[in-house]
């Protein structure tokens, strides 16, 4: 189980995470493979999709009542001087 869930309230919004320790060790491995495929100078990116998204990265059943779930999550990997801050 992996999905990304929105907090919005009045006050502030959260993305959470909720992950089974399966599901969290892909992501991180994604990630990793991500910033290692990524050149010097320029960026790539990744899709997480839910099933109605036609994807499997993503569980689509939400953790939390008061949140709203993601169906799709994009990840940028920005690599190089003139994209750090």
């Amino acid at each position: 189980m992996l999905t990304f869930e929105l907090h919005a309230s009045e006050d502030s919004n959260e993305i959470a995470i909720h992950g089974s320790p399966q599901k969290l060790e892909k992501f991180a491995s994604d990630l990793l493979r991500l910033v290692k495929n990524t050149k010097e100078g320029h960026f790539n990116h990744d899709h997480l999709y839910s099933d109605e998204w036609g994807g499997d990265e993503l569980s689509s059943v939400k953790q939390s009542e008061e949140s709203e779930l993601i169906n799709h999550v994009k990840i940028y990997c920005w690599k190089g001087s003139k994209f750090q801050t």
